[in-house]
């Protein structure tokens, strides 16, 4: 029965690690942003009973997996977005071709000023508010699981989610550092860029990117805003994010759940006596 156990989860989960510490659990640290659990080691390596006994309601093994769709998604996203810059050319040039001989020359040249304006702006421009969604998204949900996770281990009565703070950002960070008493592994810088990070996603979110009929006071503050993020500019009256952003976006969130993510499974993830003894 345990051999049929191993076999149907062989999986990075179990996979053993050489440098781990003696019978504990760790993440790997070959991928950063993949954290996904690796267990035992070849000096000491965990029993069948204590691998069957580990907790694997930790939400540090999803975001192992989770992190890893987002990134591969996020490798071939330039690709996509040519492939679809380069079809919707194709297919409204021509049908700019069929309808030709009924325009006036302004109206040809009109449509052609449309085609490229939506190849060459509004398609990449689309992807890469996607993504920037997508990746704070993976931040926020990730966080939430390690807040809600927590509270049941060590039995606080107090919900992060009511701790009152003006952003997501703030909230578990006054939940973990100031309730639950652990300190969250970010530095200054990165956490006013988390923090940048979330604005500007609530923008694109919301608003699309777009300027327009925004009163005159969050103009001002979205402008703000993109003037202290490398990587973002305003094109007119809509906001455009460049590849780099993504990136850069993508690794910071990364690393930052990453770290925080190694914290609470060194601290957590433990063969433990029996299941749900917590």
């Amino acid at each position: 029965m345990i051999a049929r156990i191993f076999e149907r989860h062989r999986h990075p989960l179990f996979a053993r690690r050489a440098a781990a510490r003696p019978g504990c659990c760790s993440l790997n640290r070959r991928a950063p942003h993949l954290h996904l659990l690796d267990v035992g080691s070849s000096a000491m390596p965990l029993t069948p009973e204590q691998i069957l006994n580990l907790d694997l309601s930790y939400p540090g093994i999803s975001f192992g997996y989770e992190s890893w769709a987002l990134d591969s998604y996020l490798k071939v996203l330039e690709e996509q977005i040519d492939h679809a810059r380069a079809q919707y050319r194709l297919r409204a040039e021509r049908q700019l071709s069929l309808d030709r001989k009924g325009l006036e020359h302004h109206e040809y040249g009109s449509r052609l000023s449309e085609i490229d304006e939506a190849a060459d702006s509004q398609i990449p421009r689309f992807f890469r508010i996607g993504a920037v969604v997508s990746v704070w998204g993976l931040f926020e949900s990730s966080l939430t699981d390690f807040a809600l996770y927590v509270g049941q281990r060590e039995k606080v009565g107090l919900s992060f989610k009511d701790v009152r703070a003006d952003s997501f950002r703030v909230q578990i960070e006054k939940y973990f550092e100031k309730v639950v008493r652990i300190s969250i592994p970010w530095s200054v810088d990165e956490r006013e860029r988390l923090g940048r990070l979330h604005e500007l996603r609530n923008f694109l979110a919301h608003r699309n990117g777009r300027l327009m009929d925004l009163p005159p006071e969050s103009e001002k503050r979205i402008k703000d805003l993109v003037s202290r993020m490398s990587g973002i500019v305003i094109e007119g009256s809509t906001i455009a994010v460049s590849p780099e952003y993504v990136t850069d976006a993508a690794k910071l969130v990364f690393d930052c759940v990453g770290r925080f993510n190694q914290q609470l499974a060194d601290k957590y993830v433990q063969p433990i006596p029996s299941a749900g003894t917590y």
